[in-house]
């Protein structure tokens, strides 16, 4: 079984140790009861991933030894943006969360929605889709619940959530949105605001995967399951 996952910033990060903030040391004293030595995994949301032991475990703070730690490549989302636009994805926005801490500025963002336009266009021809895919990044997250809220049928992929995607697919829809966080995952402030704005949190499975994958995979499985691929 995998170890959960928990993020920390920057700050907490020192040689040979972490310190989680507040918010993830309750949450993983008082809700999972986690306690010493048992092992997690922490991101600092900038590529940062450790296998941690819990040393100390107070619901303000806990402290983990690190055990071996990596840095993971920045995630291609330009090759997110082809995938989802050969299969016929109408809209792909991505959206700031807690734990995706690199921030772009206008002009960043200006040259990131060029360039991800021109994939998409190129990539609805190469499929021979006539419907383009529209792109947009830098969606804050009170913006994201905003368009979940108009959404006929949104649903949040969670790694802590038990209800399987089918589940919810079940019924009729002819438009579906799929909420995906970011490489260290949503926190669960922000997967319980989804689940309220009237997305349910939904499970691909017991295998996690990377940011980059999921899209793809659960795109993938919604065609399959209206009968649009297959």
């Amino acid at each position: 079984m995998s170890t959960r996952w928990f993020y920390a910033p920057k700050a907490g990060w020192s040689p040979g140790e972490v310190q989680l903030p507040p918010d993830e040391s309750h949450h993983l004293t008082r809700v999972l009861r986690v306690a010493p030595p048992d092992v997690i995994t922490v991101t600092d949301g900038e590529g940062r991933v450790a296998r941690c032991a819990v040393r100390t475990a107070e619901p303000a703070q806990v402290t983990a030894e690190i055990l071996e730690h990596f840095e993971r490549r920045p995630l291609k989302l330009d090759d997110v943006v082809e995938k989802l636009a050969e299969l016929g994805v109408a809209e792909m926005w991505s959206f700031e969360s807690r734990r995706a801490v690199v921030k772009w500025d206008d002009a960043k963002l200006r040259k990131v929605n060029e360039r991800w336009a021109s994939i998409a266009r190129s990539a609805a021809k190469q499929s021979r889709n006539a419907h383009f895919m529209q792109t947009h990044a830098g969606l804050t997250f009170d913006e994201l619940l905003t368009k979940i809220k108009a959404e006929s049928l949104a649903v949040v992929l969670w790694e802590e959530a038990t209800l399987p995607l089918r589940t919810i697919l079940e019924g009729y829809a002819d438009r579906v949105a799929l909420v995906i966080g970011p490489e260290g995952g949503l926190d669960r402030a922000e997967a319980e605001a989804l689940a309220d704005a009237g997305a349910p949190l939904a499970s691909l499975g017991p295998q996690i995967l990377r940011t980059e994958n999921a899209p793809v995979v659960a795109t993938s499985a919604v065609l399959f399951h209206y009968g649009l691929i297959g």
